[in-house]
């Protein structure tokens, strides 16, 4: 499937749902999924999930996409909070949402976020 990342540049990336790039996704996911766990972790083990966590991003971003010199540039100066949203959006585009199923899933959740605050 084509990907175009627009913080990361204008040209399309040719991703695979490949078994090894699914199990990079779903790795990723773990790492992400195991970062919000801190309750009970030392600072020093959090600092360490949180950094093993940016790693895996981009890791998982230079080698999914096949990221050039000049975009992992522009990956590493990247806001992390940006950083996650771009993989959060080719996790989806890698489990078969179109950019308008995105598109219609955050609308919607914006919508529920408005009304819960009103």
């Amino acid at each position: 499937m084509k990907i175009k990342v627009a913080a990361l540049s204008n040209k399309e990336h040719d991703v695979k749902t490949s078994n090894k790039n699914m199990e990079k996704m779903y790795d990723l996911q773990l790492k992400m999924a195991t970062s919000d766990d801190i309750a009970e972790k030392e600072p020093v083990e959090i600092i360490k999930t949180q950094r093993d966590m940016i790693h895996g991003a981009i890791d998982f971003l230079t080698t999914v996409l096949g990221l050039d010199k000049k975009e992992q540039d522009k990956l590493a100066d990247m806001d992390f909070k940006e950083t996650l949203e771009t993989v959060n959006y080719v996790f989806e585009r890698m489990m078969g949402m179109s950019d308008e199923d995105i598109d219609l899933a955050q609308k919607k959740s914006q919508a529920a976020d408005k009304s819960k605050e009103g």
